[in-house]
């Protein structure tokens, strides 16, 4: 016996599978029609072949042909490379040498730094106004007790001045006494032992050395900063004058090269390392409140441009007070007939300090000087 439902089932509707393929198949069949007869004006029939040019591609193959045609035409490209010129400090305007006195001097050493003989030394001034005091000698110790970061980050102070030595000096400025610092700068034994950031080094990376001791570097900016710092510490101090010794780059023998404390965007060679540097001091001291001078030390640099050690004194006497150059009671004279057409500010009697060794120049009551007395054998 059959069972019997309780629900009623609705009918299903058949899917018709057939359509969907037979509509694709209408639409490619009049696709291809289309194409048959939209396609018929573009055959191109010849006895051996036949063919169909579309407009779309004859003008890419001229478009093709135009732009061949001028790649063709292009010439080649230049080589392009970008140089670095030295610097021309020829064209830099003098600024220095205005309101200067004749400065006649005797030196005093930094060993002879007492009360007694710097009281001996000003009771020669006879003939004198001036004293200059080493005040930094190339050992690199310097005789104040200085502030600057490098002499407090690398106690580079020696024996400081005591109190009765300054009581002694600030006595002598009161008496008209011409007072003079000289520092050494690129040769200093003590800054180069304890920090290598401000070297010179050799092609093996220790510190360069010679016959003279370390070197320090003129391209180093801390070298720089140190320089900038003692000078405006010794005006301070009451000097009225500072004068840079040893800047100055190492003569370096054939074969020899050394390596400097930074990379430059010009070529790096001591003339740059020294003029550069020797320039970016007087810059940084514009406002200074004293004179500021430097030494040259060779003929050579004192003339012109000495490639060798890096200076140049056509630079110097644009950008310093003065000029120091160590020579004897002899060739100064000549050194004198040297500057004469040398366009100077001022008066080349003021400007030009000869540096002696024992006997004074012939002419000493009309010139500056600066004695140096040392032991005869």
């Amino acid at each position: 016996m059959a069972r019997t439902s309780e629900y009623y089932r609705g009918k299903r509707k058949k899917k018709n599978r057939v359509l969907i393929p037979a509509a694709v198949l209408l639409g490619l069949i009049s696709l291809v029609v289309v194409l048959f007869y939209g396609m018929q004006k573009y055959v191109v029939i010849t006895k051996d072949s036949v063919r169909v040019e579309l407009p779309i591609l004859g003008e890419m193959e001229e478009l093709t042909g135009i732009a061949e045609s001028e790649q063709r035409e292009l010439e080649p490209m230049a080589e392009v490379s970008v140089t670095f010129e030295e610097p021309d400090y020829s064209r830099i305007e003098a600024d220095a040498g205005y309101n200067l006195q004749q400065m006649r001097a005797i030196f005093v050493k930094a060993d002879d730094f007492t009360v007694d003989k710097i009281t001996e030394y000003a009771a020669r001034l006879n003939v004198g106004n001036a004293l200059v005091l080493e005040m930094k000698p190339p050992s690199g110790a310097i005789k104040w007790d200085s502030k600057a970061w490098s002499a407090t980050a690398f106690g580079l102070t020696g024996s400081p001045l005591t109190d009765e030595m300054k009581t002694q000096l600030a006595t002598l400025k009161e008496n008209k006494v011409y007072l003079v610092a000289q520092i050494s700068i690129c040769r200093d034994e003590l800054y180069a032992s304890r920090s290598t950031v401000v070297t010179l080094r050799n092609d093996a990376g220790f510190n360069y050395m010679d016959e003279g001791g370390y070197w320090l570097d003129g391209y180093s900016l801390d070298l720089l900063d140190y320089t900038v710092s003692m000078v405006r510490e010794l005006y301070e101090m009451g000097f009225d004058e500072v004068v840079l010794a040893n800047v100055v780059h190492p003569v370096l023998k054939e074969g020899e090269r050394v390596l400097y404390s930074r990379e430059m965007s010009t070529p790096q060679s001591p003339v740059n390392a020294i003029c550069g540097f020797a320039r970016s001091v007087a810059e940084e001291l514009k406002d200074r409140d004293g004179f500021l001078s430097i030494y040259v030390d060779s003929a050579s640099a004192l003339l012109g441009r000495d490639s060798a050690n890096g200076q140049d004194g056509n630079l110097f006497f644009k950008l310093y007070d003065r000029v120091y150059y160590m020579t004897d009671r002899y060739a100064y004279t000549f050194n004198v007939a040297d500057l004469q057409n040398k366009q100077i500010i001022g008066r080349l009697s003021e400007r030009f300090v000869p540096v002696v060794l024992n006997y004074l120049p012939d002419n000493r009551d009309k010139i500056s000087w600066v004695l140096i007395d040392t032991e005869n054998d």
